[in-house]
C-alpha cells in the first residue's frame, strides 16, 4: 500500500470565515517535516570520543575530513586532526587506549555532539555553567569539564574527564 499526499493539499487554506485567521495547510506539513527531521537527527549515531576508545579517533577524522598526526608522550598520545578548513582538534589518549581529553581551535566550532559523545547530554543539560567575558563558558558536571570560548572565526576550547587524566599529566598540557 502506497500513501500519497496530493501536492495541492499542502497549500490549501482552511475554510474559516475570517480571512485573517486562515492558515495554509503547508504550515502543518512543514511542522510535520521538521518533526520527522528532528526525530531522524536524534537517531543518527554519534561518533563517541571523550571517554571512549582510541578507535573513535579515526571515526572523528573521517567525519571532519582531516589529516591525522600522532605525538607520543610518556603517559598519553595526542592525535591531532587538521581539517582543510583550518579547524584543529586534538584528542588525548591514555596508554590504556581511552580518550580522556579533547581540545579544539579554529574558525568554526567543531561538532561537540560528535566529540563529547555520551557526555554531550550532560554538557547540554548541566546547571553548573559559568559564563565569563568574551563568550567564555565553563561547564562542570560530575567528572566532565568543558571550557569553551572565542568569537566569530576564532573558537577554542577543551573538554576532559577529570577522573580519567593519567597521573603526572598537568591540565596545562591539554591545549
Amino acid at each position: 500500500m502506497v500513501f500519497r499526499l496530493p501536492f495541492k493539499a499542502l497549500f490549501r487554506t482552511s475554510t474559516l470565515q475570517d480571512d485573517r485567521n486562515q492558515r495554509p495547510c503547508f504550515v502543518r506539513a512543514l511542522a510535520l517535516s521538521l518533526l520527522l527531521v528532528a526525530a531522524a537527527w536524534q537517531s543518527v549515531p554519534a561518533h563517541a570520543s571523550l571517554g571512549a576508545g582510541v578507535n573513535t579517533v579515526e571515526l572523528d577524522r573521517q567525519q571532519i575530513q582531516a589529516t591525522r598526526r600522532v605525538t607520543t608522550h610518556t603517559a598519553y598520545s595526542v592525535h591531532e586532526l587538521q581539517s582543510a578548513g583550518g579547524a584543529l582538534v586534538r584528542e588525548y589518549v591514555s596508554t590504556n587506549g581511552q580518550v580522556f581529553a579533547i581540545s579544539w581551535g579554529g574558525s568554526t566550532m567543531p561538532n561537540l555532539r560528535q566529540l563529547l559523545g555520551a557526555h554531550f547530554d550532560s554538557f547540554v543539560g548541566s546547571a553548573n555553567r559559568q559564563r565569563g567575558g568574551h563568550a567564555h563558558l565553563v561547564v562542570r558536571e560530575g567528572n566532565l569539564v568543558v571550557e569553551s570560548g572565542g568569537h566569530m572565526r576564532s573558537f577554542h576550547g577543551r573538554a576532559y574527564l577529570s577522573d580519567a587524566i593519567p597521573s603526572g599529566v598537568a591540565l596545562d598540557e591539554i591545549q
